[in-house]
């Protein structure tokens, strides 16, 4: 009963935390709104601008973070992030190519977004299939990952060293992590995503558990646990793809927001996804005030600034964990 009611008190943290952010985000950065202003834009500001941010943010950061936590339960390696499966270079690569296609014959096939979605879910589908013949192990699936980032990197790499310096420029500004283009309807689709992946994780949150528990032991339960590999690795792979398609490549929240989760205590599969979720969203909206406030009017990166918080978030989770141990 004590520990019901200590996680609902973490739960309502988190929470109100979100909310805070959220109404400082929107009334307080980069600039305190005037509201002796023109009403109507004031009303433009806030509707047109501030809030779809916010609403991107918070969208992104659940996504990212519910995703790292699938990702470090179904390795069972607390360093693997929703970028693990190679799903952020292939993405890159497929945003450089709809921009280099544009630049070579005048004609954009696909915008980069919706190019970065495809070559994702091709990444994807490709890592499923990958994984169905050679097995699902947790190594033989971090192994795929690697060699699907590796070489869409390299394709990368070599489509930009070949292409004009204008492209290059459009290239960088497409994968770099981004809030400030994106509409409303691009975070109702990415809640919608995520909300179908949550349901479908938290139906099959108990064998998760028991897969932790090593594989032998999760098949003499009942489990069947290729299948449901397979299964978390769709649903990561399309959570993920699209938060890049609408995003960009936001490094760091997948990994962070599910081990300051396990720092507050919240350590089951099905409280971890729920959390992770929160606190994702909590960490990339105050990202985003950072991003917009450190060199105003200039608007940083936001992966530039998540990178920077999670560096020392790493270090100091790695003294914390030492700590332990000794």
């Amino acid at each position: 009963m004590k520990a019901g009611k200590n996680l609902f008190f973490k739960f309502f943290i988190l929470i109100i935390l979100l909310i805070l952010f959220s109404a400082v985000s929107v009334f307080l950065f980069p600039r305190i709104l005037d509201f002796s202003m023109d009403h109507e834009l004031l009303f433009h500001v806030i509707k047109k601008i501030r809030v779809p941010e916010l609403f991107a943010a918070i969208s992104t950061g659940t996504a990212l973070g519910f995703s790292g936590a699938v990702m470090q339960i179904l390795l069972d390696n607390p360093l693997a992030t929703p970028f693990t499966l190679g799903l952020s270079s292939a993405s890159a690569f497929g945003a450089s190519l709809s921009v280099m296609i544009g630049f070579s014959t005048g004609i954009g096939l696909f915008t980069p977004s919706i190019s970065a979605f495809i070559f994702a879910s091709l990444s994807a589908m490709f890592l499923i299939a990958a994984s169905s013949y050679l097995g699902t192990g947790r190594r033989t699936i971090i192994l795929i990952g690697m060699a699907v980032n590796f070489f869409f990197s390299s394709a990368n790499t070599l489509m930009q060293y070949y292409a004009p310096p204008d492209a290059v420029y459009q290239m960088m500004f497409c994968t770099a992590g981004s809030l400030t283009n994106v509409g409303l309807k691009d975070s109702m689709s990415l809640m919608i995503v995520f909300s179908l992946s949550l349901l479908i994780s938290l139906v099959f949150s108990k064998d998760m558990s028991i897969i932790q528990q090593g594989d032998r032991n999760a098949t003499m339960l009942g489990v069947n646990v290729k299948l449901e590999r397979i299964l978390f690795i769709l649903i990561v792979s399309m959570t993920t793809a699209v938060s890049v398609a609408v995003a960009g490549i936001i490094g760091f929240i997948g990994l962070c927001a599910p081990h300051l989760c396990r720092l507050l205590g919240m350590e089951s599969p099905c409280i971890l996804f729920i959390s992770s979720g929160i606190t994702g969203s909590l960490i990339l909206v105050l990202a985003d005030i950072l991003s917009k406030t450190i060199l105003y009017p200039t608007i940083l990166p936001i992966s530039a600034v998540t990178s920077f918080l999670g560096i020392p978030f790493l270090i100091i989770l790695l003294f914390i964990k030492g700590k332990k141990k000794a």
